[in-house]
């Protein structure tokens, strides 16, 4: 299998003090209603999802930027192939205009893909290529299908719409729908215990005659890093078959990252002489 058929599937795929207890203190008192509330208001539900991931205060002032490294693994009929990921960002006032670099390295092969706040880029093996359509439109999917996506609802103009109550054995879900200001629809399960992001799914045609294609994520192994709560892992299933798993190694928040860095060609330089810029 090339690394170009494979990476191409990927990209589809590929493509979290007084502050923390105030919130903790508003979540219990907002669990109690929407458990009260056969059908809540999605904005209620959101709004409580988002105090359980550390307040939209304290995600903003935390992950403003920061450096995500995790394992990756790719399973297709062709084999499964492990290797590692890094993903760095700068978060903009609007989803659409995050700054991000994605590195992906496995044996014999590394590959970048990045947005620069005008134009997205593509680097194989050292060298700098032409990005195409696909390629583009799965790095800008990946992103406008997060879950972080329905933490910044407000300040992106999505709408909210509630869908329904549902169970998985004995855990209680909200299904919610979030519609961005382009129009695209991503459905998310929470979990009413907890608040938690459990799921998301979303469909995409990989072209204008193929059956669109559906995505399920499952969220795992929460944790706090910087009193805001991230998945480590996530289980990403492509038709019903898992296709990617992400494990988190190494989450760091507001640290040092400059803009010119999101460059193509800044990105491409080795990390020695990055480092002395």
């Amino acid at each position: 299998m090339t690394f170009k058929k494979f990476s191409r599937k990927a990209h589809w795929a590929v493509l979290a003090g007084a502050t923390l207890i105030l919130s903790f203190g508003l979540l219990l008192s907002r669990t109690d209603q929407v458990k009260a509330d056969k059908n809540p208001k999605p904005e209620d539900v959101v709004e409580r999802t988002i105090l359980a991931y550390g307040s939209r205060a304290a995600v903003y002032a935390v992950q403003r930027n920061g450096t995500l490294r995790a394992l990756v693994k790719f399973i297709s009929p062709e084999g499964t192939r492990e290797g590692k990921t890094v993903t760095k960002f700068i978060r903009k006032e609007k989803l659409k205009d995050d700054l991000r670099i994605i590195e992906l390295d496995f044996p014999g092969t590394r590959y970048m893909l990045g947005f620069d706040g005008k134009d997205i880029w593509s680097i194989l093996d050292g060298e700098i290529q032409k990005t195409g359509e696909d390629v583009m439109k799965a790095f800008r999917l990946g992103h406008e299908h997060s879950y972080e996506s329905l933490l910044r609802y407000k300040e992106n103009n999505s709408k909210l719409e509630y869908v329904s109550n549902t169970k998985l054995l004995n855990l209680e879900m909200d299904v919610i729908d979030l519609i961005s200001a382009e129009g695209v629809r991503t459905r998310y399960e929470i979990s009413r215990k907890s608040g938690r992001i459990l799921y998301l799914n979303y469909e995409e045609k990989l072209s204008e005659k193929s059956e669109p294609v559906k995505y399920r994520l499952n969220f795992k192994d929460f944790r706090v890093i910087q009193n805001t709560l991230i998945p480590y892992e996530t289980l990403v299933f492509q038709d019903g078959k898992l296709v990617e798993e992400r494990k988190i190694v190494e989450a760091v928040f507001n640290v040092q990252l400059k803009e010119d860095a999101f460059k193509a060609e800044n990105a491409n330089k080795p990390a020695d002489a990055a480092a002395k810029q």
